[in-house]
This record gives structure tokens, C-alpha cells and sequence, in this order.
């Protein structure tokens, strides 16, 4: 299916199966920036070009969804300009020299905590992974769609063979209770 722009940014606030597929479409459709980017972004390895690429992406859905893409070019041009910031967003991280003497750190706050907090939230994120693992099947894939790829009830249940969207909440709450027994037991 080739997407109007309209249609590609109606199809990801839609979200669901609509936007996964709107968003498929966008990556494969623009991918040759990435191709395009050896020859511009010289400095850069096919790694750092696709870091670029899915990060750009991502934040293109992101703008999408919270209204901030306001239309004002193509959304193919917007990609490729947040792209094209990605790119020198490496480069400048790769370049920079990253040695300070002692004598020249400045004064600044202690972001240790940050990074701890950081960490332990992290681990709980893949602590709760692995408790989804535990759940698997049906919790699994409920609680992925509805709460990663934001598909309604309605599109879960057409999904995965339910009966309606009633009996998918259903299940999901019940998934999620057990979910939340086995967090407690950790």
C-alpha cells in the first residue's frame, strides 16, 4: 500500500496495527537515506548510520502522535532532516575529545544519582520482562499490543482470534493481576 501523508500520519495517531504498518512503510520507503548517508556522513559506520536512521524514525512517530509534526513539509523531508541532526549528533559524539584534565571540571551537580536511577530503572524494566516471559502466551501478547503498540481492544481481539473487545480487557486484567503477583514475589 503507498500512504498519501495524510494518510501516513492518520494511520500512526490510529495506532494499532494501522501504525505498525504506516511505520513499516515509512522505514522501507526512506531507507535510502541511510545509503545516501555513507557518501555524506563519511565519518560514520553503517552501525552509527542505522543507530541514526531507527533513532529518526522513532522520534518522527513520536512527533506524530503528540502533534508536534505540524505539516510544514513532507513527512519524508522531516525525517530526513531529523536524520541528517542524528547523524551529526554522532559524529560530534565521536570527535569530542573526551579526556578533561581535573584542573578544568567545572563545577557541576552530581549526576551519579541520576545514573543510578537510571540503572535500577532499567532493571526493573527487565524484570518485568522477564515476568512477562513467565506469563507468556495469550498475557504476553495482550499486554505487548495493547501497551507497547497501542492497539485498541477491538484490533487485539481481531488480532489474536478473541471474541470482542469485552473479553480481551477481561483477559488483560486478569494478566495483569498475575503479573503483578509475580513483580511481588521477587
Amino acid at each position: 500500500m503507498t500512504y498519501t501523508d495524510d494518510q501516513l500520519i492518520g494511520a500512526i495517531q490510529q495506532g494499532g496495527a494501522g501504525q505498525e504498518n504506516a511505520i513499516r512503510h515509512l522505514y522501507e520507503q526512506c531507507f535510502y537515506m541511510v545509503r545516501d548517508g555513507r557518501g555524506k556522513y563519511r565519518q560514520l559506520n553503517d552501525d552509527d548510520l542505522l543507530t541514526a536512521y531507527n533513532a529518526a524514525i522513532i522520534a518522527v512517530r513520536k512527533q506524530v502522535l503528540n502533534s508536534a509534526f505540524r505539516g510544514e513539509s513532507a513527512v519524508a523531508t522531516y525525517l530526513q532532516k531529523i536524520f541528517s541532526n542524528r547523524c551529526i549528533d554522532i559524529i560530534r559524539v565521536n570527535s569530542s575529545n573526551r579526556t578533561v584534565s581535573f584542573e578544568h571540571i567545572p563545577d557541576s551537580i552530581d549526576e551519579s544519582q541520576d545514573l543510578l536511577s537510571n540503572w535500577v530503572r532499567e532493571e526493573q524494566l527487565e524484570m518485568v520482562r522477564v515476568k512477562l516471559k513467565l506469563l507468556g502466551g495469550v498475557c504476553e501478547q495482550i499486554l505487548h499490543l495493547s501497551e507497547y503498540l497501542d492497539y485498541t481492544a477491538h484490533q487485539i481481539a481481531e488480532s489474536i482470534g478473541f471474541s470482542n473487545a469485552n473479553s480481551v480487557n477481561s483477559k488483560k486484567y486478569s494478566c495483569l493481576q498475575k503479573l503483578r503477583e509475580l513483580i511481588k514475589a521477587s
